[in-house]
């Protein structure tokens, strides 16, 4: 239901065979809920897959198995469905090649992927892309749950080539028998690794503009790297000692140094490689048996709410949520009794701000099914978003969280909305040490929501504990963009007692405070006015 949505990266994805009027089911395993327009057997296919995906990732980075109790909460729901162009649909950014995207947030991170790839119509015949054509929709998916699986599970100040070198050696792992092998050069990346020679000042220490290279050299060479450094038995450890001295406020190029060595004799091995073969690791897998998938065929009800549901969890504007909460209203009518029609109809009044049919529809579903931790979370969201005009509402809202977690005391979203109810009350002089624990077990469930990150940063900055606000933040400060500059400045001032622009600029936005188009183009503005007067460029 996120508005507005920051989509990540395209993609796009190939079956063997396209599935003719397939039906929905809807596939779960330990770590992922699939909501998928295909046969029952490519869907198991696909999820066992993903399984596999995490187990690779526990192996390799030393996490260790799962345990077999991944709270519900922080699974990863994909909506597996159509061609490759109705993920660019979906995105609102139809033509533009993007193929699908995932969405990270501690409501619950979701992703979209097509089952096939566009049939290419050519003299009356059908045939799909050519093999490499395209980015391999799975591939970015399995790029995008590393990412998730490194912040979930790994923590740290990862810089942007290793971050997105380390997803690209796992995008185009092969799943064998018995063992899955990683290291081949992922196609999309051919191009850059055989054009673009290694600079290692630029790699870890890029220019604040980029050149026709930064993109070839952040992923090509991010992988070339991370591979390096993952899969040369010499190396690794190495990138442990470079995350540290960065955390610890190193220069980029220092760090190196000092976790690399010999830096030019680390472009020699580097270059080497380029020019060779990959090294291919391959690895038995820890268990002998399938993943377990548990499928079933959705409802009717079910399957009829998927084209309401898939929009809102991708996030809408305005005129979207106008539109949608028509067929919402359409479905419900439909389905009157169906706690799932009433759960997305919930969330599509929310998405159109008409609080007061939500709540009604809320308290519709937990009336069917009391323990509805979706529906208790959507009364609680809805209280915090009117306490925006009506403070007193907060008391209302802090309650309902408290009762949603109750319910499921493992979900990030209810005890950051509890801490969000002391941020936002103007009548609290001292956090209260249950909302800050609240905020710290949140980040614990969701790491990889960025709001949840800068509210514990800016509680973080409250009490004074810069050093643990900067490594918490140290994606924010690394970046070479204007807004990292700016943030960086701040922090500077802070340190020196000018405290109030940085907690301003670090303080979670009230989730009831609403822009239309024309105030969000007026805020752009003004923030780049803002960082221009940091000194910094745009």
């Amino acid at each position: 239901m996120l508005k507005f949505a920051a989509l990540a990266a395209a993609l796009s994805l190939t079956v063997s065979a396209p599935a003719l009027a397939a039906e929905w089911q809807f596939a779960e395993t330990e770590h992922f809920k699939i909501y998928s327009e295909d046969a029952p057997e490519r869907t198991v296919e696909f999820a066992r897959e993903l399984e596999r995906l995490d187990d690779a990732l526990r192996m390799i980075s030393g996490i260790g198995p799962s345990k077999g109790d991944t709270p519900d909460s922080i699974k990863v729901t994909v909506f597996r469905f159509g061609e490759t162009d109705d993920m660019a649909a979906l995105a609102g950014a139809a033509g533009s090649g993007i193929g699908g995207f995932f969405i990270p947030r501690a409501s619950g991170a979701v992703a979209f992927v097509p089952v096939k790839r566009n049939i290419h119509r050519e003299r009356g015949f059908q045939t799909e892309l050519p093999e490499g054509f395209d980015l391999d929709p799975k591939s970015t998916l399995m790029h995008e749950y590393v990412h998730y699986f490194m912040f979930q599970h790994a923590d740290a100040p990862y810089p942007l080539w290793y971050s997105e070198g380390f997803a690209e050696l796992f995008s185009n792992v092969q799943f064998n028998a018995d063992h899955f092998v990683i290291g081949e050069v992922p196609p999309a990346r051919s191009f850059p690794l055989a054009t673009i020679k290694v600079d290692l000042e630029k790699l870890f220490d890029p220019p604040a503009k980029g050149d026709r290279d930064t993109v070839g050299r952040v992923y090509g060479h991010g992988w070339l790297l991370a591979s390096h450094l993952n899969l040369k038995p010499e190396r690794r450890g190495q990138i442990t000692t470079y995350m540290r001295a960065i955390a610890d406020g190193k220069a980029p190029m220092d760090a190196a140094k000092l976790a690399f060595g010999d830096l030019d004799k680390l472009t020699a091995e580097l270059e080497a490689f380029r020019k060779g073969r990959a090294y291919l690791l391959k690895v038995p897998y820890r268990m002998a048996t399938e993943p377990e998938v548990a499928i079933r065929q959705l409802a009717p009800d079910e399957a009829a709410r998927m084209p309401v549901m898939i929009p809102s969890k991708r996030g809408v504007d305005e005129d979207e949520a106008k539109r949608l909460v028509n067929d919402a209203r359409a479905l419900v009518a439909r389905y009157p009794s169906s706690a799932p029609v009433l759960l997305s109809a919930t969330e599509a009044e929310i998405d159109a701000r008409n609080f007061d049919a939500a709540d009604q529809l809320a308290d519709r579903v937990l009336a069917i099914n009391p323990k509805s931790i979706d529906a208790a979370v959507y009364r609680a969201q809805v209280d915090l978003m009117r306490s925006y005009a009506d403070p007193s509402k907060l008391a209302d809202a802090r309650r309902e969280f408290v009762a949603a977690n109750n319910l499921s005391n493992d979900y990030a979203y209810p005890l950051f909305g509890y801490y969000l109810t002391y941020l936002f009350d103007p009548t609290v002089k001292e956090m209260p040490e249950t909302a800050k624990a609240a905020l710290q077990d949140a980040f614990g469930f969701a790491p990889f929501d960025s709001d949840v990150r800068r509210a514990l940063i800016h509680m973080l900055l409250t009490e004074n504990r810069v050093a643990e606000a900067r490594v918490l933040g140290a994606s924010y400060l690394t970046g070479k963009g204007g807004y990292a500059c700016m943030l960086r400045k701040k922090f500077e001032a802070f340190d020196k007692g000018d405290k109030d622009a940085l907690l301003e600029e670090i303080k979670p936005e009230h989730p009831g405070l609403y822009r239309d188009e024309a105030a969000r183009k007026a805020e752009r503005e003004k923030n780049r006015e803002e960082i221009k007067s940091y000194g910094c460029e745009v």
